[in-house]
Parts: C-alpha cells; structure tokens; sequence
C-alpha cells in the first residue's frame, strides 16, 4: 500500500484521511486505470509508547463522504472498530 505494491495488485490507500493530502489526485495520474481503494481508514492508531489517539465521530464522516464523493469507489470499515477479530479483541483500545 501507499507505494510498495508489487506489479501486479492494486494501489490502495491507508490512514485516517485519504481524501485530504492529494492521494487520490496522486493515484490518479501514477495508476488511472485503477479504481480508489481505502483499504484501511484507522479509527485511532496508537504509536508504540505514545498517548492513546482519539478520532473524532466527525472527523470520521467528513473523511468517507469526501472519499465518495471525490470519486472514491471502496473504503472498507473493519478499521473503525479497532481492526481485527484475533480473540474477540477489535476495538478493545477504545
């Protein structure tokens, strides 16, 4: 993702906000026969050793409606509560 994709996947994009920063526009130009995939939109993310993170509800929607209606075609949501189901644990940070 974001650059390190191997020749024959789809480039997709990871992070809180993938509408504001010129990803799209980015991808866009380097890949414009691939659709605008957000794979991972990150409800919070917590560095090693650092505070815990909170994402606003707001900030949040403002991200996916700007991801849709610049031309985004998927944004997955399993990254808003936390990321994986590995022993019944996602979203247990929140």
């Amino acid at each position: 993702c974001n650059g390190l994709s191997a020749n024959s996947t789809i480039e997709t994009c990871n992070g809180c906000n993938c509408f504001d920063g010129g990803w799209m526009d980015q991808h866009r130009h380097a890949y414009p026969n691939q659709p605008l995939m957000h794979t991972e939109d990150w409800g919070w993310f917590q560095p090693w050793g650092q505070a815990l993170a909170i994402r606003t509800t707001e900030d949040l929607g403002y991200s996916v409606a700007g991801w849709f209606a610049a031309g985004g075609a998927y944004h997955a949501y399993y990254m808003w509560h936390g990321g994986n189901h590995y022993g019944l644990t996602g979203g247990s940070g929140m």
